[in-house]
């Protein structure tokens, strides 16, 4: 009982020392984490124009952004990337960016992806600076993509809902970072642009940082689970009366005795070394394990698992 008791202090006392040591390993991996993503800042000031084609009804022309555009009419539309990202540090990024047209057709009311079709519009590799200001312009063939979504719908004599997908895509050290995207309605009368931005460098939000000290925290748990298993799963009682079988004998019934001649012990290994010690067996009825020497009865009562 003593061994197993020290063991546990052992185990108490290396326990706390991997949860403080996982803690601070963890504080510093999530404080590096975040200054990283801490030294970039970036600014959006992408926009467009829809140039109509020449007409009796709209005086003003191109149409600003944000509106809502008769698809028939739209002659082209003028996309102005500009999009800034600036390295609080000294280190330069070395980063690339592309601009790409996807059109993404979908089927039963939208909801089944069933084509898509890249155009590479422009691309720029291998840039470093430590300020990264992309200023681009595009001018879109609006009717060249309806154009293709029709061909595909005749040839395959399907009825589909279908979308073009303008892509400013940045990289820095080829890892995909902030992008900016315009989305725009094929194949319908009238249609509504959409600009989304994904920022991968701005993910310092509560959430973020919670799942990530709750995976430190699961991985202390892993790892005092694996210890723990490794530790006591070799001397718990079961185990112990697997590995002595050979001495151990069920009886059917407890022998009388009288309480004078009954020493209870505390510790099941104390009753393994008195039978070895003296050559006798161990007898096992329900919950009680005993040996006897010299008329003396030394008994363990098995805990019961819970």
């Amino acid at each position: 009982m003593q061994e197993n008791n020290k063991k546990r202090k052992i185990f108490s006392i290396f326990v706390t020392i991997l949860l403080i040591g996982i803690l601070v390993l963890g504080g510093i991996y999530i404080h590096n984490t975040r200054k990283k993503r801490n030294t970039y800042q970036s600014q959006n000031n992408t926009d467009y124009e829809v140039t109509l084609n020449p007409n009796n009804y709209f005086i003003n022309n191109p149409l600003e952004s944000n509106h809502s555009y008769i698809a028939g009419s739209i002659q082209h539309i003028d996309i102005y990337f500009d999009y800034y990202i600036k390295n609080k540090t000294k280190e330069k990024m070395d980063y690339s960016y592309g601009l790409t047209a996807t059109i993404k057709s979908y089927a039963d009311n939208g909801t089944k992806l069933i084509w898509t079709k890249d155009f590479i519009l422009k691309t720029r590799n291998h840039l470093k600076e430590k300020e990264i200001q992309i200023k681009e312009n595009y001018q879109l063939d609006y009717q060249y993509y309806v154009n293709y979504v029709k061909s595909f719908q005749e040839y395959y004599h399907i009825k589909t809902e279908n979308y073009l997908s303008i892509k400013l895509n940045v990289k820095i050290d080829d890892k995909d970072n902030p992008s900016v995207e315009l989305m725009i309605p094929l194949n319908e009368n009238v249609i509504e642009l959409t600009m989304k931005e994904e920022n991968a460098l701005s993910e310092n939000d509560n959430q973020s940082i919670f799942i990530e000290i709750l995976s430190v925290f699961m991985i202390g748990i892993v790892i005092i689970y694996l210890v723990s298993k490794i530790l006591f799963s070799n001397n718990s009682e079961e185990t112990i009366l697997k590995d002595y079988q050979d001495i151990i004998i069920p009886i059917q019934k407890e022998p009388n005795r009288n309480i004078d001649d009954v020493l209870y012990l505390t510790s099941l290994k104390d009753l393994i070394h008195i039978a070895i010690n003296h050559n006798s067996y161990i007898f096992h009825y329900q919950n009680n394990y005993y040996t006897v020497i010299d008329h003396i009865y030394y008994i363990y009562q098995l805990k019961k698992s819970t």
